[in-house]
């Protein structure tokens, strides 16, 4: 009996021990005691004072702003707007075959002056023979070529070079006829050898390493692009994209940037020529997982409306505002309005 109350005495004396020495670790100023708040109890100290014969120069200022001691601060609240990031799309010198039901076509950097040459280039060392190249159109023409080598059909191409919907972009259009006469059809005659051909072309062009600077079209308007930001301060004119492309070609790119730009698509109504849209700014706060967890509201969350109108054949008007009619702030509309037109190619 006395044998086991001694065991039992000596277990609780470790226990008590044991529980002393996690006290102290935890605790008070413990092994491991949280330091985070050490900065609270921080004094302000004495300067340092250097030995004699030291010179201090280099604890000086070294960029003094001129003029600083007789600044007077302006009159007026100033807002500063955060500079928006680069669209990743915008001059990287890359090669991209576009899709749209079933036509495809090539966007490059560079615009049709340059890309010119290097099609003539091409069409050299792929063994197509030009019949016709009008450089004010931009339109290349190949000769009637037997691809299978039996007389049993024939094809040629034609190459249409345009302006890029960003400045110093351009667009290669491809029309395939197959066993035609000399009246080239509305579209291709084959939709697959379109697309091998714009396959071949992109892949060459992409496998350059340099870029023809010949200007061939002299006489074709300077390249502005077809994407314009304009308008004034509210009203029905108020800030808007301006887009110079067919209405179905302008949606689909439209739906396409504002993706890339980082907006989430609640709804889309072709009909009416609307998106509906919730935008998250990238630079706001985020919630704790917590709160992401049990549904809280995500800060910086905004509901936007886009709306397509068409003024024109080739025309469209983008505009931006904040669904259930709240005022959208001008500063804000320009900077949204930018990041989108940053993606549109």
């Amino acid at each position: 009996m006395s044998t086991f109350m001694r065991s039992t005495s000596f277990r609780l004396t470790v226990v008590g021990l044991g529980l002393a020495m996690l006290s102290g670790c935890f605790g008070g100023d413990g092994m491991f005691r949280d330091r985070g708040h050490d900065y609270r109890r921080a004094k302000l100290s004495a300067p340092i004072e250097l030995p004699p014969g030291v010179r201090s120069d280099t604890l000086d200022d070294q960029y003094v702003v001129p003029g600083i001691q007789n600044h007077k601060p302006l009159e007026g609240e100033f807002e500063v707007l955060r500079p928006e990031p680069l669209a990743k799309n915008v001059g990287t010198a890359e090669v991209k075959i576009q899709t749209l039901e079933d036509r495809s076509w090539i966007l490059l950097d560079g615009d049709p002056n340059q890309v010119w040459p290097r099609m003539r280039v091409f069409l050299g060392r792929a063994g197509l023979e030009i019949a016709k190249a009008d450089g004010e159109a931009a339109i290349i023409e190949t000769q009637w070529r037997d691809p299978n080598g039996d007389g049993a059909s024939r094809e040629r191409f034609r190459f249409r070079l345009e302006e890029g919907v960003q400045q110093g972009t351009s667009e290669i259009h491809v029309l395939v006829q197959i066993n035609g006469n000399e009246q080239w059809p509305a579209k291709s005659d084959s939709s697959e050898r379109q697309s091998q051909m714009v396959r071949v072309v992109a892949q060459y062009l992409a496998d350059q390493e340099t870029a023809g600077s010949v200007s061939i079209l002299a006489q074709r308007k300077d390249g502005q692009g077809k994407i314009f930001i304009e308008g004034g301060e509210g009203g029905p004119d108020s800030r808007h994209l301006r887009l110079e492309l067919p209405v179905d070609r302008a949606w689909a790119a439209l739906g396409l940037a504002l993706v890339k730009a980082g907006f989430e698509i609640e709804d889309e109504r072709r009909e009416v020529n609307k998106y509906w849209l919730t935008y998250v700014d990238p630079e706001a706060e985020q919630p704790s997982w917590f709160a992401r967890t049990f549904g809280a509201r995500r800060n910086g969350l905004s509901r936007y409306v886009v709306e397509m109108q068409e003024v024109g054949p080739e025309k469209a008007r983008i505009y931006l505002n904040y669904q259930k009619g709240r005022r959208l702030r001008e500063a804000e509309r320009e900077r949204l309005l930018t990041r989108i037109m940053g993606y549109l190619y």
